[in-house]
């Protein structure tokens, strides 16, 4: 089988979906498939990446797109518009036409080249969806739920899902969301994403904490994106709480666009629990998550399904208890229940979250126990290759079903409703 994977960003970008699509893609090569990866052209270190090359068993093809950045929105459009236009046109000619096509949510939308390409080369496509457009877009503010450009971006969102011959989700929230832009319920595919291959072999955390200068206090730690779609007012309420506690400490290992927010806010409240780092390494990724003694993951209320924090399968592998910040009736909260590797407590509710880390200051063997059971979970149930299976069997289902449905059929108004409820 010939499979194509669609994505902006491919190795060695840092990404969360360039380094899954990269394990999934060796993965399936490893597995005697042929894998081209069509991408973009990026700068990595100050450098731009190849046009072609091979890694892994993956022939890379990387198309020319504008790199002006995430600096302003006309940049954003920029950079994905030109990829857009090579990617669909790299599609229509790659040779030998791939038995089916893989595409994955960045840039949103870009599931619609694979399926552009396919009515040219009679392929189908299957779209992954790692967050949900435009409705994430919304929850963030860049645009108005209801308004011109959200009914438009909808009205596309639904024609790109319908027209794929299957949709992947990350949980059962995200299948309830995606079911609501008329995807009938049996093309809809639950696979959820892994631990990253870095993480295979548990960290002692020692180095680290010895580098990042934790001494022997306990450490909350927050480590990954901090980006709009978290929440971080109750976690900096509790560490304004325990300021006057010498043994604990608030660690913020990562990036993103409300780290500078959170600087202000430590600054303001002049905390002097509270250290920030840049993102660690790769090679020094399970020791630095390994250096905590609880990890917090957060999301905003609003979010549920529309986002999987991929920073919750890094705490798992890292054998560390967790505390989510969120919404109760998320999947991440029912996924720390489901592997009894920590608490989940909801944003404003400042009480339990000091309740919550200062009975895991005191009760480490207790905390030692659940980061087990959740690597344990991991293994059992989140395993690599055991998911990169679901997605062979997947594809493969795909590019062998005779075609019942195209991106013509998906303009028709209300077929996918119709369909969803038969």
């Amino acid at each position: 089988m010939h499979v194509a994977l669609l994505n902006q960003y491919y190795w060695p970008h840092g990404s969360a979906t360039s380094q899954l699509l990269t394990e999934l893609g060796e993965g399936l090569a490893a597995r005697g498939h042929r894998v081209t990866v069509v991408t973009a052209q990026v700068d990595v270190d100050g450098h731009a990446t190849p046009g072609n090359e091979r890694k892994g068993g993956v022939d890379i093809v990387r198309v020319r797109a504008t790199r002006r950045g995430k600096g302003s929105l006309l940049d954003r459009l920029s950079d994905y518009g030109t990829f857009y236009a090579s990617a669909t046109l790299r599609l229509a000619t790659l040779r030998p036409a791939p038995d089916v096509v893989l595409a994955l949510t960045t840039p949103p939308l870009i599931a619609a080249a694979g399926q552009i390409a396919g009515l040219l080369r009679r392929f189908p496509t299957v779209s992954v969806v790692q967050d949900v457009y435009p409705d994430i877009a919304a929850e963030h503010g860049v645009i108005r739920r209801g308004g011109a450009i959200w009914h438009l971006w909808r009205a596309a969102a639904r024609v790109s899902l319908g027209a794929s011959r299957a949709v992947v989700v990350l949980s059962e929230t995200m299948r309830d969301r995606v079911l609501g832009f008329g995807v009938p319920a049996r093309r809809i595919e639950t696979i959820p994403n892994w631990a990253l291959r870095e993480l295979d072999e548990r960290g002692s955390g020692d180095a680290m904490r010895l580098r990042y200068g934790f001494g022997d206090r306990f450490v909350v730690m927050y480590s990954g994106n901090m980006g709009v779609g978290h929440t971080f007012d109750g976690l900096l309420a509790a560490a304004e709480r325990l300021a006057d506690r010498d043994d604990v400490l608030f660690a913020f290992v990562g990036d993103g666009h409300r780290r500078r927010e959170i600087e202000r806010a430590v600054a303001a409240r002049a905390l002097p629990n509270v250290r920030l780092f840049d993102y660690a390494p790769r090679a020094d990724l399970a020791d630095s998550l390994a250096a905590a003694d609880l990890h917090v993951v957060t999301m905003r209320e609003g979010m549920q399904g529309l986002l999987m924090p991929s920073k919750l399968y890094g705490v798992l592998a890292a054998a560390r208890p967790a505390l989510f910040i969120g919404p109760p009736d998320s999947a991440v909260a029912r996924l720390i229940s489901d592997a009894g590797c920590g608490d989940s407590v909801p944003d404003d509710d400042v009480d339990a979250i000091v309740s919550a880390i200062t009975t895991a200051a005191a009760e480490t063997r207790r905390g030692r126990e659940r980061g087990q059971a959740g690597r344990s979970y991991l293994e059992r149930h989140l395993g690599r290759e055991h998911l990169i299976g679901r997605y062979e069997d997947l594809l493969t289902r795909c590019a062998r079903a005779p075609s019942t449905r195209t991106a013509a059929d998906a303009f028709r108004p209300g077929a996918g409703e119709a369909r969803a409820t038969s």
